[in-house]
């Protein structure tokens, strides 16, 4: 299998993605002296997303690729699917980099249950009204969860914003 210049690009962006989500961790504060800080867990995601990247990387310089089968155009950069797809993880690093933004000033609880909801919808666009209630009571169920555990149960501070 050949690996694409696109493809080591969009690994490399992701890559300084994971850098620039390491930075705005280490400015939300990662510990403090009792408790976890609210950038905890993003430097763990960041950490996580280049360690990853670095695996892919260095993994496709030297050749050491395993041999994938490729089923229905899986792994075809001419396949019918490569540019939506392409497309889908752009909006979602797209939606998570706004999302890392305006935390702060608009505040993470006000703002997750957006960007489940919009997530939700580029991995699956289905606009039928069954699907969008299923994908708003997912947005908020978890919007709820996240605070109880980690706000109430854990008491890991978060952006506050204007809420």
């Amino acid at each position: 299998m050949r690996v694409l210049t696109a493809e080591k690009l969009f690994t490399s962006l992701f890559a300084a993605f994971a850098v620039f989500l390491l930075w705005r961790s280490y400015d939300y504060g990662i510990l403090s002296s009792t408790i976890t800080g609210p950038g905890f867990f993003p430097a763990i995601a960041g950490a996580l997303i280049l360690v990853s990247t670095g695996t892919s990387l260095f993994s496709k310089v030297k050749g050491g690729e395993s041999k994938i089968l490729d089923e229905d155009g899986a792994g075809n950069a001419d396949g019918p699917g490569t540019r939506v797809e392409v497309f889908r993880v752009a909006v979602l690093i797209g939606f998570t980099a706004l999302f890392i933004i305006l935390a702060p000033y608009v505040g993470m609880i006000a703002l997750t249950p957006f960007y489940v909801f919009a997530c939700f919808l580029a991995l699956a666009p289905d606009f039928r009204l069954a699907r969008l209630g299923v994908g708003a009571g997912t947005a908020i169920t978890f919007t709820l969860l996240a605070w109880a555990i980690f706000d109430k149960a854990l008491g890991v501070p978060m952006p506050r914003g204007f809420f």
